[in-house]
């Protein structure tokens, strides 16, 4: 750790840093207590270091014992890495955070856990699926709780807050009382940040739940979301693109659509396209199937985002009525809840109608199979509708739908702008599809657990098991589910950066994909709180293609995967010239680029992009974390800068 004293020391000599810094701003910390951390953190990884591998019998996993052990190590790596002292006892406090790593570790070494067993307020973490980083999250655990049933779980989704870090999100919540007036398990996220729970983000969010489950005995259809401010945000968003996951959802403030609340300008098709992957007004009809309750104070700005989901369901004509504060909508399990003369906070009397809401419907919980399913989307990144699984569309970020119905032994669905999904079997014997009838639960490879169903020009016709497979594989060619693109949906899945190490054709096209690899590193740790995967294009396994997204940064002369895909690209690229449909020189142009790998189709393959917003737009406000670039763009560069010489979309089949 040699580098990281000597950078600390450098960094705290800094003379810009001489004068007092103001409330929020980073403070320079003394020279031996920067030895003092680094001196902590290295006796820490060699406590680690033997744990690694062990078990711990059947209630905990050992990876995620050792993760919550190793996660107080990387709150204190991050901090100090990034400078983020942001208080007179930020040092104090990152020594907290490293002790209580200590002690764990000391515990783990003697093959006990006792925190894995405690009460109240406990902070934990997981390894990530996306880069291998540890990341952490909180559980409160009531006195009842002993594991002998299944409970409810709150997931709260904190707001932004420009100081945040690991280690103030650890001390926030470790050893703290269970919350009065509270009910069953209480998850708290971290989120890698502030990112309003979008992108690795909002990966964060189902790894966080999915630890809870492995640790604590989680009931299923009481699974409660909720949020405030930007957590607000990503409750409005999760909640509505995820309707089938939760029991409620209740939203505070924050915000549901991008273009006004940001103040954007762009009024092209293209960025409407790119917009409508995260608005939240887009997916409101998705309330139908979901108990939500918004709320917003009367003096608040953000009494906007509640207010907009409100006029998205009046203008597709559900009636609502408005009783004092609350606005309700009939024939729906959504209310609308305004904090009389209240900024951006919940006044006790808005507080008690949202927990009542929330109670009970937690009491409820989801039912396993909903009878009537009215789903929207615009992308199959979102395509879950509960019993229906949408598995195509016509026109890629394009309102689609699908309404259904179960009458007795026969399920009626609906569908527009669909071109393939799948039925649970069990849920009828058989399935009126938009007018035409077909079996269902006694169809043909009773096997899967779902039928498959295609639309051909004559309407719809179902699929066996082998028709099924030539789907799929079919399909493994083409726009699907968790496979649509655009660029930045590469980084919510396991990727790996792949570095060139030949000579490339363009010295400035060399220059330039080092330049950006590096700023794309740069950013995802302090911005997204983890190690950029990269390697070396001469060191990429067999496994990582099986395994992983591969982001391929230069040229076909300096990166050998790249001329080795460049044959199945959609894209012209020679020594003198690089297109799409139109020729740019390639001496200051390259591509930008997303599609099912050549290598993998199961998997992405990226050119020459990390996410294509940046560090001032995870600094702004959070609804700028949207897509810059669709699936496909040509970049003029020059030095570590780009500019966007053309951009678009590819087409269903990645054409």
């Amino acid at each position: 750790m040699r580098w990281l004293v000597v950078g600390l020391i450098c960094w705290t000599l800094t003379p810009a840093r001489a004068q007092a810094p103001k409330p929020g701003e980073k403070r320079p910390i003394d020279p031996a207590q920067a030895v003092d951390l680094a001196a902590r953190m290295d006796r820490l990884e060699g406590m680690l270091a033997p744990i690694k591998g062990r078990t711990f019998g059947e209630k905990v996993r050992g990876d995620d014992a050792l993760a919550d052990a190793s996660v107080m190590l990387k709150a204190g790596r991050w901090i100090v890495r990034h400078g983020e002292f942001y208080a007179e006892d930020s040092v104090a406090k990152t020594i907290r955070v490293l002790d209580l790593g200590a002690r764990r570790a000391e515990s783990l070494a003697r093959g006990i856990h006792p925190w894995t067993e405690a009460k109240g307020g406990s902070a934990r973490g997981f390894v990530s699926k996306i880069d291998g980083s540890v990341q952490p999250y909180a559980v409160y655990v009531p006195e009842s709780y002993d594991g002998s049933n299944r409970m409810r779980l709150d997931v709260i989704l904190h707001g932004r807050d420009a100081t945040l870090t690991e280690v103030k999100f650890v001390l926030a919540h470790e050893g703290k009382p269970y919350p009065k007036g509270e009910e069953g398990l209480i998850l708290h996220v971290f989120g890698r940040g502030n990112n309003a729970y979008r992108w690795a983000g909002e990966t964060d969010v189902f790894e966080a739940i999915d630890a809870a489950k492995r640790n604590y005995r989680v009931d299923d259809r009481r699974i409660l979301l909720r949020g405030f401010s930007m957590g607000g945000a990503g409750a409005w968003h999760l909640g509505l693109h995820h309707p089938f996951l939760w029991a409620s959802v209740e939203a505070g403030a924050g915000f549901t659509e991008t273009r006004s609340y940001a103040k954007l300008k762009d009024g092209s098709d293209d960025q409407a396209k790119r917009l409508r992957i995260y608005d939240a007004t887009d997916y409101a009809a998705n309330a139908r199937n979901v108990p939500i309750a918004g709320y917003g104070g009367e003096d608040d700005p953000q009494l906007k985002a509640s207010t907009n989901i409100v006029e998205a369901l009046r203008a597709q004509g559900v009636p609502l009525t408005t009783e004092g504060p609350v606005t309700k909508a009939q024939g729906l399990p959504f209310l609308r809840v305004v904090g009389a003369k209240m900024g951006h906070k919940i006044d006790p009397a808005s507080e008690a109608i949202l927990k009542a809401f929330r109670d009970d419907h937690a009491r409820e919980g989801r039912p396993e199979t909903p009878k009537s399913v009215r789903f929207s989307t615009y992308t199959t990144r979102y395509a879950n509708a509960g019993w229906i699984a949408i598995e195509s569309l016509r026109d890629l970020y394009a309102r689609a739908t699908v309404e259904g119905d179960l009458e007795g032994e026969t399920a009626v669905v609906r569908t527009e702008n669909v071109t393939a999904l799948a039925i649970d079997r069990g849920v009828a014997e058989s399935v009126k599809l938009d007018g035409q009838t077909f079996p269902l639960r006694s169809a043909i490879g009773g096997l899967l657990p779902r039928v498959s169903f295609r639309k051909i020009e004559t309407g719809w016709e179902p699929l066996d098991y082998r028709a099924s497979r030539a789907l799929q594989e079919n399909a493994a060619r083409t726009k699907r589910p968790g496979l649509q693109g655009p660029i930045d949906d590469a980084f919510s899945g396991a990727f790996l950066c792949v570095r060139g190490t030949g000579p490339a054709w363009n010295p400035n096209v060399g220059a330039w994909s080092k330049a950006r690899l590096d700023r794309f590193a740069a950013e995802w740790s302090e911005y997204l709180r983890g190690d950029l995967p990269v390697k070396d294009d001469r060191d990429v396994t067999p496994a990582d293609v099986e395994s992983r997204h591969l982001v391929l940064f230069g040229d076909p002369g300096s990166n050998s995967w790249i001329a080795r895909t460049l044959p199945d690209l959609p894209i012209s690229w020679t020594k003198t010239a690089v297109g799409f449909s139109a020729s740019y020189p390639a001496s200051d142009h390259v591509p930008a680029l997303i599609v099912a790998s050549p290598l993998n189709p199961l998997k992405y393959l990226v050119i020459n992009s990390g996410h294509t917003f940046g560090a001032k737009d995870f600094e702004g406000t959070n609804a700028l974390l949207y897509p810059r670039l669709g699936d496909r763009a040509i970049l003029r560069v020059g030095g570590s800068s780009e500019t966007t010489a053309e951009s678009g979309f590819l087409d269903a089949r990645w054409r």
